[in-house]
């Protein structure tokens, strides 16, 4: 008999530990049960120690199914989409111990912003935001960009990750969070900005973008007036090229639209001539803007070309059945 059939046959030691929170009522049911670490389990005749005590419940012992697998050579994965325990033989030394759920939840994100944090001594810049309601995830979580969180040293291998719409970035909820991190980052004010210019160091070109960010705060093209909130600066791989994210307001007597933006923004550096007529460099920049894109509008298209697949996907299937 193979080891995880004999766990499965020990099944009054079986469990495993779900959060309330994300059932329907009419799924739960509350019991009252005791915990036991005066319990002891021996394996083969020989004692083992479990990171969690027993659980007795209606006259039953219950030991978590996770570290019942690694005992008994099996593998473990739980998917957290599904609310499905799978547990797969280990045939092969390089199997997992422990599985990892790779499903990936998709959110699109409300009111991201972006702040300097101090985390062990070091300052980083971060991305954070919380999750639209319309969606599955907790709208009162913070979650934090995924690529913000590496560069930070902290070691986010097997934590769980959602793919936010918009943007496509990785991002990992603050409880995930909390399984790493030695200490809770601690923010960095700066004043009045609520934004954060990232990965650039010289003085004159962040004065440049902060200069620009304050100009075109507020401006008005024919009769739509425009209004834009940053959200954060990154400065690209290519020299004087930046990523720059923020939320747009456009008004008119009819209308109010709101959208996420995303914009290339390329600094030149200005010239002067001096006295002799030659040319020297200035501290000053010009910036340009460069492939700007309405986030909203682009998850809007791709949803609706999606459906269109779908939908002529399922008709030529009806055709196929038709002809048969």
């Amino acid at each position: 008999m193979k080891p995880w059939k004999r766990m499965l046959i020990m099944g009054t030691l079986l469990t495993t530990t779900f959060s309330a929170g994300v059932f329907a009522e009419d799924v739960l049911q509350r019991v009252d049960a005791y915990l036991r670490p005066d319990f002891n389990v021996v394996l083969d005749g020989k004692p083992v120690q479990l990171e969690s005590p027993a659980l007795i419940y209606g006259g039953n012992s219950y030991l978590p199914v996770k570290e019942l697998g690694v005992l008994f050579g099996a593998t473990t994965i739980f998917k957290d989409s599904t609310k499905t325990i799978f547990i797969n033989s280990r045939i092969n030394p390089e199997q997992p111990v422990v599985g990892i759920d790779q499903t990936i939840e998709e959110f699109k994100f409300k009111s991201p912003y972006s702040i300097k944090v101090n985390y062990l001594g070091a300052e980083y810049p971060l991305m954070l935001a919380y999750v639209d309601e319309g969606t599955n995830n907790r709208s009162n979580l913070i979650y934090y960009r995924l690529s913000d969180v590496r560069k930070m040293g902290i070691d986010t291998e097997g934590l769980k990750q959602s793919k936010e719409k918009l943007t496509g970035a990785l991002y990992i909820s603050e409880p995930e969070m909390k399984k790493r991190l030695k200490q809770m980052p601690t923010p960095i004010t700066s004043g009045y900005q609520r934004y954060v210019i990232a990965g650039e160091v010289n003085a004159n070109k962040i004065k440049a973008l902060k200069e620009y960010l304050d100009y075109n705060a507020s401006n008005r093209i024919s009769d739509i007036q425009f209004t834009n909130v940053p959200i954060m600066i990154e400065k690209l791989e290519t020299e004087n090229m930046y990523e720059y994210l923020h939320y747009q307001t456009r008004t008119t007597s009819k209308f109010s639209i709101s959208h996420y933006i995303s914009t290339k923004l390329i600094l030149t550096k200005m010239e002067e001539k001096v006295d002799d007529g030659s040319i020297e460099g200035s501290d000053g920049y010009t910036i340009n803007t460069y492939g700007s894109t309405d986030l909203d509008d682009q998850l809007e298209r791709e949803i609706i070309r999606k459906e269109d697949e779908a939908r002529k996907a399922k008709d030529e299937e009806a055709i196929q059945n038709a002809k048969k």
